[in-house]
């Protein structure tokens, strides 16, 4: 009779338990539905005809068409244009051929499952669900980089005028990062007495010709950091050229290179050592290391954006670079006197690619928002922004790695 008792009792329990556990699943995924699903009082367009996307950068550019009869909600406007957010991007399509209506509006609060973008091969049509035979409601342009905020199964999902848009897997390719180089020293090889951190004039030049005939666009660390935090479209083919320390062998080679192909650069600064001389320097190949002066940062702005590389910590002590031995107090002294000499930057790079949670809170204590490694990878969302790694380009690169690296095939074990 005991036994008979204490297994009711413990029926009764299961019981319990039972009903406990599905009272919170069922709460959970209302709560879950109501978190993607908010109805709110919005304005929406629809376009009578398709319709071009565009973003602004330094220009307009044309990053997508919205297809007519197709709801999505706007942020704003001006005399021309109603703004519509893809992702963070902002977007802009014209006021013609769109009518404007204001109702409930269901609101998807995806959150993000992981940072990350997607290449762009071709147009790509972007669907209104998970299914090739549903309404296609807008086309992605062939040859673009465009954040998603979700991956389901076969599907990449991105987010456009509040609702959600549909890509197709095997019609694009995860977006791996976009390739960042780094230089330092060039010469004509006939001048070279060492591969370190040097790089032959003739490997140089070969370099940018493949970029230019390849129509690369080269960015700022502005629309790299907009592009990592998702508010950029960037095409497919876009890099950055960085240079550190500032040495003047790469205002005597490279900058006429540069401008020739339109291209732009950073230029790491260390600030202490661009007081060594003053005014128009002459360039000796063969001398000492000459670095640029105060003349050459304002005379060479057309090609070079300046950023931060230390004032007086680029040093190494037993083979560890001074900051491991500066409290995070003197480390934004040091950046802070830094960046009164380039007082536009946004971007730090860690001298020798060293750095520790001390060097990473004091950049951005003092507003950087990028900080560059020596760590070879390219630059993406799944990283943080205060380590971005790059692509070290010495003699001892070959071409066949600069092109591989560039076109985005580089695998590091």
């Amino acid at each position: 009779m005991r036994k008979i008792y204490m297994n009711g009792l413990l029926l009764v329990g299961l019981i319990i338990l039972i009903i406990v556990i599905y009272t919170k699943w069922t709460s959970f995924e209302s709560e879950a539905f109501a978190q993607e699903l908010l109805i709110e009082e919005r304005e929406f367009i629809t376009l009578q005809e398709r319709q071009p996307m565009y973003m602004r950068d330094a220009t307009f550019i044309k990053i997508g068409e919205l297809e007519a009869n197709q709801p999505f909600a706007i942020s704003g406007e001006d005399e021309a244009y109603f703004e519509l957010r893809l992702g963070k991007v902002v977007a802009f399509v014209s006021k013609e051929h769109a009518t404007v209506k204001k109702s409930a509006w269901h609101t998807h609060n995806s959150r993000t499952i992981h940072n990350a973008a997607i290449k762009t091969l071709q147009k790509t049509t972007v669907y209104g669900e998970a299914d090739l035979q549903s309404a296609i409601i807008m086309h992605l342009e062939e040859g673009y980089r465009y954040p998603i905020v979700q991956e389901e199964k076969d599907w990449y999902i991105i987010k456009i005028g509040e609702r959600l848009g549909y890509v197709y897997k095997q019609a694009v390719t995860l977006d791996e990062g976009l390739p960042v180089l780094v230089y330092h020293h060039i010469l004509p090889k006939s001048l070279m007495k060492t591969t370190a951190s040097t790089i032959s004039l003739e490997a140089f030049e070969q370099q940018m010709d493949y970029l230019a005939d390849n129509k690369f666009k080269t960015l700022t660390a502005n629309q790299l950091y907009d592009y990592l935090e998702g508010r950029l479209v960037v095409p497919a083919n876009a890099v950055l050229i960085t240079f550190d320390d500032g040495l003047l062998s790469t205002k005597e080679y490279a900058y006429p290179i540069l401008q020739q192909h339109g291209f732009t650069a950073i230029q790491h600064i260390i600030s202490s050592r661009t007081n060594r001389a003053h005014g128009e320097q002459v360039f000796e190949a063969e001398g000492p290391l000459q670095f640029f002066t105060n003349t050459d940062l304002a005379e060479l702005t057309d090609v070079f954006h300046f950023e931060a590389h230390t004032h007086d910590l680029h040093s190494l002590n037993e083979g560890l670079g001074i900051a491991f031995e500066r409290s995070k107090e003197e480390i934004i002294r040091d950046l802070q006197q830094n960046i009164e000499q380039v007082p536009n930057a946004i971007s730090l790079a860690y001298p020798y690619g060293h750095y520790n949670e001390s060097f990473i809170t004091a950049a951005k204590e003092v507003g950087l928002l990028i900080a560059f490694t020596t760590q070879e990878g390219y630059a993406n969302m799944n990283a943080s922004n205060y380590e971005v790694g790059r692509f070290g380009m010495t003699e001892k690169k070959s071409f066949e790695q600069f092109t591989t690296y560039i076109n985005g095939n580089m695998v590091w074990q």
